[in-house]
């Protein structure tokens, strides 16, 4: 069996540089860690890593919890986590709540206990009992897609009231004025709550009058959007245009339009939220609020192990930048 000595010889480090390595690895430069990592892979070297976060107190590892894992916004910040992670020396542990505030419970529960070191979190439940209990125990945690401006816990989040204005302005601005949204429910997500108080308030800006029929909650699937949109274009006086809260409920929008003999943006103009990747290959493409998700959870790892490694004590709150991107989803009011 290769021991330390082996690895040292072969990376041409000292022992100290290897304990370094596995032990504190942001002390060490990365090329230095790339060579020791190579070295390990050719030794076959393995480190009991159970037993030195017994030792030291320290796993080198995080978790992570994201309301899905179908919903490519939450891939792509998750990347963003993991790579930043990764080039400090942390791992990340991923688990998925299903926008469940029971199963989020449980997740916290289960990843303490694997003596993580501190937790990303994008919860259902900013007033439930699991962010007090870790604020309690003065636990390292960050919230992600947060709402939250201000208080006791970090957050990165992104101006959701500003990006719902943004996108209806945009539809009244083609001369819209029956514009529907399909939200994701309120009930466990705050994030689209503020999109529908930046749609109400554009409206009211705009001197439209607000009309509660076109609200409509739902899930944040596929289905949900398609089923939703048949009930709003089944109205007595259906809208021209509907904002979506996620690109998932606007892409199954557009399919439950089309299959009522809509066409699009010909008929009915619509609007999504996150610009995900196939918001560019579905046709007519989407018009869609872009939210910097990767960077979001690069951000949201930062501020955790600086909170981990005592380089930060007091909670900060971080709001990035949305914007509009127009595509062909979108059009000039039918009858205008």
């Amino acid at each position: 069996m290769s021991t330390i000595l082996d690895v040292a010889r072969i990376a041409h480090v000292s022992t100290a540089t290897i304990s370094r390595v596995i032990n504190s690895p942001e002390r060490v430069r990365l090329e230095t860690r790339k060579r020791v990592y190579r070295a390990m892979e050719v030794c076959r070297y393995k480190y009991n890593a159970l037993a030195r976060s017994f030792a030291t107190r320290r796993s080198h590892t995080f978790g992570l919890i994201v309301p899905t894992i179908t919903n490519p916004i939450f891939a792509e910040s998750t990347r963003g986590v993991q790579d930043f992670a990764n080039e400090k020396g942390y791992q990340v542990i991923l688990g998925n709540s299903d926008y469940q505030y029971e199963k989020e419970a449980k997740l916290v529960e289960t990843l303490r206990e694997r003596q993580v070191e501190g937790l990303i979190i994008t919860t259902t439940n900013l007033k439930g009992n699991i962010l007090k209990s870790l604020l309690d125990d003065d636990f390292p945690f960050v919230l992600l897609y947060s709402t939250l401006r201000k208080g006791p816990i970090s957050t990165v989040g992104v101006d959701n009231f500003l990006g719902g204005y943004r996108a209806t302005e945009h539809l009244i601005h083609q001369n819209h004025h029956r514009i529907a949204m399909l939200a994701g429910g309120f009930y466990f997500s705050d994030r689209s709550f503020h999109r529908w108080h930046g749609y109400k308030r554009c409206l009211k800006d705009h001197n439209i009058p607000y009309d509660p029929s076109l609200l409509l909650q739902t899930q944040y699937t596929l289905l949900s959007g398609r089923d939703g949109i048949r009930k709003l274009l089944s109205l007595k006086k259906p809208p021209t245009a509907v904002f979506c809260s996620n690109d998932f409920i606007a892409l199954g929008a557009m399919e439950g339009a089309r299959e009522l003999g809509f066409k699009l943006p010909e008929d009915l103009s619509i609007v999504g939220f996150d610009d995900i990747q196939i918001a560019t290959f579905v046709t007519p493409t989407l018009t869609t609020i872009s939210q910097p998700a990767y960077n979001m959870g690069s951000l949201g790892a930062e501020i955790l192990l600086d909170h981990i490694g005592k380089r930060l004590y007091k909670p900060v709150h971080k709001i990035l930048e949305t914007r509009l991107v127009v595509r062909e989803s979108t059009a000039i009011a039918p009858n205008t």
